[in-house]
């Protein structure tokens, strides 16, 4: 019996998943003080160059789900990876904010939106089928269990070197990843004489259809996606789903030493932060039994609570309370988001749909990590920006958990939701 690459495949797309999208997303906001105080940049400053990576990330989402479709997940992972380690090698270097938005912004952002989230989650979706959830959200729990170490590392670096050793390293591991995609990853099941899930449809044609595959998604286009308001409403998910996430995690560092929190106790609050969204990422693999879109909304109210209560982490507790609940709000709304636009949409679209959806909702991401930095420089508080944040998550799960099941084009008859 042949045994499945897809088993492989998963193990490996983790191991490329973490070790890309965590340094890049979390080593900047552990960076930002010693930052700020070396370049003379202020709050506002440093987040805004932390939105620029949102920003590039979604602009580039889009780009990477049309060069998928037109060169394959593996020839998009590697040339993510390669900008993203020019990036990396270019920060550990620059002395002027110009050179951070060019370096991290531009470089580092623009790989990532093609190496990373888009490229990954295309792969466990090719891959898998009726396992589909459940592949996704084990690869996407490598952000949080390298994120972990990522904190760790960067601890490390700011207080027994510096940051742009730091940088410099970061920059020869992205490209040895590079090379690592090159040799092991494989765009599809077909492309090795196999089928998604290591199951020959002709030996299966008894199975009934899951959630992940109702009947009539193959009609659905990127034109007739964008036309329903379930996508809308997917947006607004998306975007009550990372605005939070991303302000808490830009601020999250400074916040805390503001409340009187050293520095090793801020990594290790952070560091298992990003390592209980773990389990919210596990918790997002229910779509595979749960209704997905009630999993999503859902997570958003929880994610929302957890901001709520960050703003009042004054104690390790109560930080450590606050970013549970992030964490286990973002993880499982992260998971369920990619779930719900299969389930609704196909996998033949998908990642064009999904760089789609980031782009809209990475608008508004990018602009709030500059925004909380620029009223915190204005009232001394992150009092506004925590709150916005909290009603943002909210409004998103209450929209988000009253969705429908769309019809496909044509009036194909659908599983009801």
């Amino acid at each position: 019996m042949r045994v499945f690459y897809g088993w492989f495949l998963l193990v490996i797309v983790w191991v490329l998943y973490g070790f890309q999208a965590s340094p890049g997303y979390y080593s900047w906001p552990f960076f930002a003080p010693d930052i700020v105080e070396d370049l003379g940049l202020t709050r506002a400053q440093v987040g805004s160059v932390y939105g620029s990576l949102t920003f590039m990330f979604a602009v580039t989402a889009p780009l990477a789900g049309r060069a998928i479709a037109r060169w394959g997940a593996r020839s998009v992972l590697v040339v993510g990876n390669l900008i993203m380690a020019a990036g990396f090698w270019g920060l550990s270097g620059a002395d002027t904010l110009s050179e951070c938005y060019l370096y991290y912004g531009l470089m580092v952002g623009g790989g990532m939106g093609l190496g990373t989230f888009i490229t990954c989650q295309t792969l466990a979706t090719n891959w898998f089928s009726r396992y589909r959830a459940r592949a996704v959200a084990f690869v996407l729990t490598a952000g949080g269990v390298v994120g972990k170490l990522v904190y760790q590392f960067d601890n490390v670096m700011v207080q027994q070197y510096s940051w742009r050793t730091g940088w410099f390293v970061l920059a020869l591991l992205t490209l040895a990843l590079a090379v690592l995609g090159w040799l092991l990853v494989r765009n599809r099941p077909a492309d090795l004489g196999q089928h998604p899930d290591g199951i020959d449809p002709a030996s299966d044609a008894g199975a009934v259809p899951l959630q992940g595959e109702r009947p009539g998604l193959e009609v659905w286009t990127l034109q007739a996606v964008l036309r329903t308001p379930q996508f809308a409403v997917l947006c607004l998910s998306a975007t009550a789903c990372f605005v939070p996430w991303t302000v808490c995690t830009m601020h999250g560092r400074m916040h805390l030493e503001g409340l009187g929190l050293s520095t090793d106790v801020t990594a290790g609050i952070l560091g298992t932060m990003v390592l209980l969204s773990v389990v919210g990422r596990l918790t997002g693999g229910l779509g595979d039994f749960l209704v997905p879109e009630k999993v999503l909304g859902y997570a958003l109210l929880v994610e929302g609570a957890g901001v709520l209560a960050f703003l009042f982490a004054e104690t390790p507790f109560l930080a450590y309370l606050s970013t549970t609940l992030l964490a286990l709000g973002f993880g499982a709304a992260y998971i369920s988001l990619a779930v719900v636009l299969a389930r609704f949409f196909g996998a033949g679209v998908f990642a064009q749909v999904l760089g789609v959806n980031y782009l809209i909702a990475g608008i508004l991401q990018a602009i709030s990590p500059g925004l909380a930095g620029w009223t915190y420089d204005l009232t001394g508080s992150y009092r506004i920006a925590f709150i916005s944040a909290t009603l943002l998550s909210t409004l998103g799960g209450l929209c988000t958990w009253l969705l429908r099941v769309p019809q496909p084009p044509g009036g194909i008859e659908s599983m009801p939701g």
